[in-house]
């Protein structure tokens, strides 16, 4: 009899758990509002062969499809060799900024630094259907 009241008791805490979970996820459907949309082109870039030592640079565009102001909160790298700088954090609907991405390919050291190389950027944005994107980079480094 005490089995079958604590097994009920944890069915219910593990129910209100869930349920508590669940409501204090913020829940979005599309076409309910406004909202930002975060758009990135091209999805990668891929800068062929670069001599060892050099600096690949590339320009990615960041555009707001929404119908409300888009916000970048945060961007990181797959890697301390490749460094990003967003233009304008803020960026109104219809318009659109850059995403600068420098590779650094003398940043790694030894054989692990030579030869085909893809590293990954991490846009975190307002927009909460797709609250982070990525986009990536690839190289062959001589």
């Amino acid at each position: 009899m005490k089995s079958k009241i604590f097994f009920v008791l944890v069915l219910i805490i593990l129910g209100l758990a869930g349920y508590g979970y669940f409501k204090s996820i913020p829940g979005v459907e599309p076409g309910t509002g406004d909202l930002p949309r975060i758009e990135i082109t091209p999805k990668s870039f891929d800068f062929g062969e670069v001599q060892y030592g050099e600096i690949a640079e590339y320009n990615f565009k960041i555009k707001n499809m929404g119908s409300a102001v888009l916000e970048i909160k945060r961007v990181a790298t797959s890697c301390s060799c490749t460094t990003v700088k967003v233009l304008k954090e803020v960026i109104a609907p219809g318009e659109e900024t850059d995403l600068q991405v420098a590779y650094n390919t003398s940043a790694m050291s030894g054989p692990h630094g030579l030869g085909y190389q893809e590293r990954i950027i991490y846009i975190k944005s307002s927009d909460p259907l797709n609250p982070q994107v990525e986009v990536m980079i690839k190289a062959y480094v001589n």
